[in-house]
């Protein structure tokens, strides 16, 4: 049995029997998968999104320009809307959506993963940045190599009490 992986920078193409195209996906370290790779410029597509019930606006117009709410105490409730929304309308936003929207295209769908499964007091005003989608809360990257950081001392460790003769 084969399987073909894709390369997630070139979008090259493979096919390896099934064995061989596991290892080399794990062993990649990201650099090859199974899934096809997205068209470039698929990040600068408008996230497009259905509402799947009735939403209203916040009665205060300044929520529009704050940080994501990390909580509310009103699930029909929209922090970004700026008008009522029906049940099924298509929204198309480069806010961050509602928790109960259905992404329509793929920025659509990875924003709101994304919103769903991050701390929303870490989020920025707007998932977009120069054009483009851009998905930081400033607590993922690379974590800083043990020799930038330096050796914290470790502590001593007493060595074993024996007792003599008994």
């Amino acid at each position: 049995m084969n399987a073909t992986i894709y390369n997630t920078q070139s979008g090259v193409a493979r096919t390896l029997s099934a064995v061989a195209a596991e290892n080399e996906v794990r062993a990649s370290r990201g650099r090859w998968s199974f899934a096809k790779p997205l068209p470039s410029g698929w990040d600068k597509e408008t996230p497009r999104y259905r509402a799947s019930i009735d939403l209203k606006p916040s009665a205060y117009a300044r929520h529009r320009t704050e940080p994501p709410f990390t909580s509310c105490s009103d699930s029909s409730m929209w922090q970004y809307a700026e008008r009522p929304i029906a049940a099924g309308e298509e929204i198309t936003t480069t806010s961050w959506p509602h928790g109960s929207f259905v992404g329509l295209n793929e920025t659509a769908r990875r924003t709101l993963d994304y919103f769903k499964s991050h701390l929303k007091s870490r989020l920025p005003m707007s998932p977009w940045r120069a054009g483009r989608l851009h998905l930081d809360d400033g607590l993922t990257g690379i974590v800083p190599e043990e020799r930038l950081l330096g050796r914290r001392p470790e502590p001593a460790v007493p060595s074993p009490i024996r007792a003599i003769g008994r």
